[in-house]
């Protein structure tokens, strides 16, 4: 007879639920199918919080994954070359100058990640669909649309860096057949995927503890949808390198407003168009109870699995939702991290294109920036934190001194303070290991929902000072009037920055392959990586299909320029 092993599942219980009657009536790490897949808890065991687990850090909190694309290509941040450190053969200033190939190492991390986890939702939901056929419960059912809906969201991860990738939707599946899905096919089946499982998932707070912490929910779903149709003018187009995603706002803005209005949604069982249903999708969100938090950093610090805004979160703590979160160590000085008992590696910052919209150094720099980022001297319950060096100097971390590689003439006083760090989680040094912490990790938030909402209405012609200024009103910055795309823009960097979505926006936007502040062509950068990659077609909107991949499946061909 088929056994399931539980011994790996028993904690991913733990992670979602209490289920402390699980272990004491099965007190064996083995036991039959049948019996696994007898009873709602059961189901929930091995079918979905199996799933839940294996998450870990492949979407965020690791050093190569989906958030590692997302926000170390794009404008906001930087890992820079500090001489003797962080070139790392040239890996993160290639990814950071769009010079990147399918040899590419973060890039193979982010596919195998997903795909792992898109592997782990085949073989439930085919466990799954036997019972179904069977003659099981109706609550088999209801745990497979909710299976659905995870695969369906690693594969609107796939659909945005990747573009053309396989549809993989059975654990039956012979490696000989699986064959390369168009970006548009593939956008549809995450659509379709995710309005078919919307009705039957719970209507409950996924980010609060409880029997839905970190679950699909509906509003969960609906983000989603609304991240869909945002973005459906790129995810829906075959030629993404013909030029239309290049060139800045301006240009751009015809080809996407004119597109999102074309493409037509049904959801709920009334069509609109794209725009439309995002403005749709944020009204649903806030109907499920979502509002803006009134501390905008309560959402970031250790007991955050009480915010009424975040979204969807990943449970983290030092204990039971374990998570290798590397982002605060990849950031912090060593001095300022052993003042909190942590270890730190002096290495993430912020781009000076990012400290020019939010005005550091101005009298309008926005109040976020005192939340979002460590700057200027630091100090640890009022004591100066040391350079580091011996020097006597105080650790000062200096926003705009921050370049992509500093030659071997710059002292280290300099190149070692260069950057804004990232400071939006509250610091947590209560746990046993450096790597793990008390503050769930955020993916989305009622505050994006709101500015995803003000894009639409200005896309479809419309005002979005109102979603535009909520945002503003609640961190103290000024109001708006006559907001544009670019006002937009600005906005999403000023509120979501670091939160794993930069480089989608700037796709979108049409600002992801212009020069800035930080990269142009002929920018100073170190031997192991080439120049900036001034690409006027749009094919480094989308990275390439890693080489390992191709050649385990010749069935696949690689993406449009590399």
């Amino acid at each position: 007879m088929k056994k399931i092993i539980l011994s790996s599942i028993i904690l991913a219980c733990g992670i979602f639920q209490s289920c402390s009657g699980f272990l004491d009536e099965n007190p064996k790490s083995l036991m039959p199918e049948e019996e696994a897949y007898k009873s709602p808890t059961l189901v929930y065991v091995n079918a979905v919080a199996s799933v839940y687990s294996s998450f870990s850090n492949r979407l965020y909190g690791g050093t190569d994954n989906v958030h590692t694309l997302q926000e170390f290509s794009s404008d906001a941040w930087i890992l820079p070359g500090r001489q003797a450190d962080w070139v790392d053969g040239g890996k993160w200033q290639t990814l950071f100058l769009h010079n990147y190939g399918p040899g590419m190492a973060t890039g193979k991390s982010a596919w195998d990640g997903l795909y792992e986890i898109i592997g782990n939702c085949n073989s439930s939901i085919d466990n799954l669909e036997k019972f179904i056929q069977a003659g099981g419960e109706s609550f088999l059912l209801d745990y497979q649309y909710e299976v659905r809906a995870i695969r369906a969201l690693m594969y609107y991860h796939l659909v945005d860096i990747f573009g053309r990738v396989p549809l993989v939707l059975s654990s039956q599946v012979p490696a000989s057949e699986v064959t390369q899905s168009s970006r548009n096919e593939v956008f549809d089946f995450v659509l379709g995927e995710l309005t078919e499982a919307l009705p039957y998932l719970a209507s409950a707070k996924s980010q609060n503890s409880g029997l839905y912490y970190g679950r699909i929910t509906k509003a969960v779903c609906y983000m989603a949808i609304a991240k869909l149709a945002i973005n459906s003018p790129v995810f829906s187009n075959n030629n993404w390198n013909d030029g239309s995603l290049v060139g800045g706002i301006d240009k751009v803005a015809p080809y996407v407003n004119q597109a999102g209005s074309k493409i037509n949604i049904t959801l709920d069982g009334v069509q609109r168009n794209a725009w439309e249903t995002v403005i749709y999708c944020q009204e649903q969100i806030e109907k499920e109870g979502y509002v803006l938090q009134n501390d905008f950093s309560a959402n970031f610090n250790k007991t955050n699995d009480t915010s009424v805004e975040n979204i969807w979160t990943q449970p983290s703590d030092g204990t039971t939702y374990k998570i290798n979160d590397y982002n605060p160590t990849r950031t912090m000085h060593s001095s300022q991290a052993n003042a909190y008992g942590l270890q730190g590696w002096n290495g993430a910052c912020a781009t000076v294109e990012q400290m020019n919209v939010f005005k550091y150094g101005t009298e309008d720099q926005d109040p976020r920036m005192d939340m979002t980022f460590f700057y200027g001297p630091m100090f640890v319950n009022g004591v100066a934190l040391p350079s580091g060096l011996g020097d006597g100097k105080q650790l000062v971390y200096n926003p705009m001194d921050v370049v992509v590689d500093f030659p071997n003439s710059v002292a280290d006083y300099t190149l070692k303070m260069a950057g804004a760090r990232m400071a939006k989680y509250e610091i947590d040094n209560t746990t046993s290991s450096y790597l793990n912490h008390n503050n769930d990790k955020v993916f989305w938030r009622y505050a994006d929902a709101l500015l995803l909402a003000a894009e639409a209405k200005v896309r479809l012609g419309q005002s979005g000072d109102v979603e535009v200024n909520k945002v503003r009103a609640r961190v103290g910055a000024p109001a708006k009037t006559n907001v544009t795309l670019k006002d937009i823009l600005d906005e999403r960097m000023l509120e979501l920055s670091y939160e794993g979505m930069r480089r989608q926006d700037q796709v979108r936007f049409g600002t992801f392959t212009e020069p800035t502040a930080d990269r142009y062509l002929g920018v100073h950068h170190n031997v192991a990586t080439g120049d900036y990659v001034d690409d006027k077609t749009g094919y480094t909107t989308v990275f390439p299909i890693p080489t390992a991949v191709l050649e385990l499946n010749t069935n696949l061909s690689q993406n449009y320029g590399y």
